[in-house]
């Protein structure tokens, strides 16, 4: 049975779960808490059992629940009487709009069932979840699909439901203003990947037999990522690295390499020839798909409409009571579901007292919307280019500066493919409103013990400047160059003979001459490919000792002469 991977944080330090709604200015909506959907107060707390994890159950309503199949016009009123649980769970299943599924299949034990509610919180327990799915059934939000033991979303269920919470939600009375901001960092986000997966090529990153990466390069990465702004402690650059790595490894861009992180074909096409929003259109919908907290996908369509500054709690009171809110909502859960947002370019946030603003950018508003309704985001291509070039863009032009001093400086709007070849050979020390890459003669000469062509370095400086080459820089680079490869190490193999006749009969003899390069000493033939001129020596007579002495052979055989 395989081991449970080890889980790591996605984003911090965990807090206590539980936290008080800001009091807002008089004149906002209040909370609608009736005795029809209240749940307990009592903040959740691990139990003692095998399984800390605590369960959340649908709350028995007293009215009775419609049996009949019902006509899309009744549907509002039905969503009205859900409890919060069961519309967390509607709210989920409309945004994966599942076809052909079994029953059996919502309740799995993967995050991806209705078993849980969250990483922490327990969902409704088997007999519960039937029965809720059997009730979608009766009424008509789910129907049969090819099968009679599979169901299907019916048609315009989710354009009603998304609807319906859209009206339950209204505009608030007063626009808030975060005490701090934290503003999306789709820059920085890419940036970081391309820069980590440079380190991977040029074998930086080590890994330990469990295939982590071990603690000696997990610094070095961490000191070469740009650090994004941060809330106090609720976010470490570790976690932060390793949600990096999750994407990276999402795509199946790296994999281990003897001790080694290595790119893998789809890397190396990535950085050399990808577009930025070809890889974007990859990361959008499979960052929603792996979120774990289905209460998030209920909140999902209420920021579609997050222009501006907007409460988080008082976007959640419509849909959920406070109590239920703050279960599965506690602050720093909050912000672990806004932050990967906010490093893709989705959104901003910031803090105000204890409760979270959320802001979508531009980008935000054109992207959220499509993959809510599940659209393939890879068909608006262009409109995504056009908002990304407003924050990252990679179109040129493919102009450097090199200086006298060694220091190359490009826009940061160079294309992916050139930074990745000045990379191979130039080491990068600053990436801001300019780049500015650094010649060292260390970086190069590793570079040419990986196989990058010498002819390379200056043609493709040469390529990129603006201007002719400094002279003082080609004519060091140039000594670097031919420093290389001065000496070389040969791996040739002896034959040891006991008597010099010997020797030199095998030395000049011409059915040996194929593999033979000469006297090493009078009783030592220097030869190559030992195996066929062994069978060619045992033709001849000659019986050669089995296997080939290595170092420690020979040492030891010389040693026991000397005691002799």
């Amino acid at each position: 049975m395989s081991k449970t991977p080890k889980w790591r944080p996605v984003f911090g330090e965990k807090l206590p779960p539980g936290f008080k709604p800001p009091t807002h200015e008089a004149g906002q909506p209040s909370v609608n808490n009736s005795s029809k959907n209240a749940v307990s107060s009592r903040p959740l707390e691990p139990s003692n059992k095998q399984n800390p994890k605590t369960s959340i159950k649908s709350v028995p309503k007293p009215n009775a629940v419609p049996q009949k199949k019902l006509k899309p016009e009744s549907w509002p009123d039905y969503l009205a009487k859900m409890d919060p649980l069961e519309r967390i769970l509607l709210a989920f299943t409309v945004y994966r709009q599942p076809k052909d599924v079994s029953i059996d299949q919502f309740y799995s034990y993967n995050y991806d069932s209705f078993r849980y509610l969250d990483r922490d919180l327990l969902g409704p327990d088997y007999p519960e979840a039937i029965r809720i799915i059997s009730k979608w059934k009766k009424v008509g939000l789910m129907v049969e699909g090819r099968y009679s033991n599979l169901l299907s979303l019916e048609k315009g269920v989710t354009e009603a439901f998304w609807q319906f919470i859209d009206d339950q939600v209204y505009p608030e009375l007063s626009k808030l203003v975060p005490v701090r901001s934290y503003t999306a960092d789709l820059s920085g986000t890419l940036d970081n990947i391309f820069n980590f997966l440079v380190m991977v090529e040029q074998g930086e990153v080590s890994i330990t037999r469990a295939r982590e990466v071990n603690k000696n390069s997990l610094k070095r990465v961490l000191t070469a990522l740009t650090e994004p702004a941060r809330p106090d402690k609720l976010f470490t650059m570790e976690s932060y690295f390793f949600w990096l790595l999750g994407v990276v490894n999402f795509f199946k861009l790296i994999s281990p390499k003897g001790d080694r992180l290595a790119l893998t074909a789809l890397g190396r096409e990535l950085t050399e020839h990808i577009t930025v929003e070809d890889l974007l259109c990859q990361i959008f919908p499979s960052h929603l798909n792996t979120i774990p907290n289905k209460g998030f996908f209920l909140m999902l369509p209420l920021l579609v409409n997050c222009t501006e500054w907007t409460s988080w709690t008082q976007k959640a009171s419509k849909l959920i009571p406070a109590n239920f809110s703050r279960a599965l909502f506690p602050r720093d859960r909050v912000i672990s579901l806004l932050d990967p947002m906010r490093f893709l370019g989705l959104l901003d946030w910031g803090e105000y007292q204890e409760d979270i603003l959320v802001r979508l950018t531009p980008l935000g508003q054109f992207i959220i919307p499509k993959l809510l309704k599940r659209q393939k985001v890879e068909d608006y291509v262009s409109e995504i280019k056009c908002l990304i070039d407003q924050v990252y863009p990679t179109s040129g032009p493919d102009t450097a500066y090199v200086q006298p001093n060694f220091e190359i400086l490009l826009p940061h709007s160079v294309s992916w493919s050139i930074r990745w070849q000045l990379s191979q050979f130039a080491l990068l020390v600053q990436q801001d409103q300019m780049l500015k890459y650094r010649l060292d003669k260390n970086y190069l000469m590793n570079a040419l013990k990986r196989g990058v062509p010498a002819s390379k370095v200056l043609t493709l400086l040469a390529k990129l400047s603006a201007y002719p080459l400094p002279e003082n820089l080609v004519l060091t680079l140039q000594q670097w160059v031919e420093s290389f490869g001065q000496v070389t190490f040969v791996q040739l193999s002896l034959l040891e003979c006991t008597t010099p006749e010997q020797a030199a009969s095998i030395a000049s003899a011409r059915k040996y001459r194929e593999y033979v390069l000469g006297l090493y000493s009078p009783t030592v033939v220097i030869v190559r490919e030992t195996e066929k001129l062994r069978k060619l020596l045992e033709k001849q007579g000659i019986f050669p000792l089995p296997g080939v002495l290595d170092g420690k052979g020979v040492a030891e055989r010389l040693r026991s002469s000397d005691e002799v």
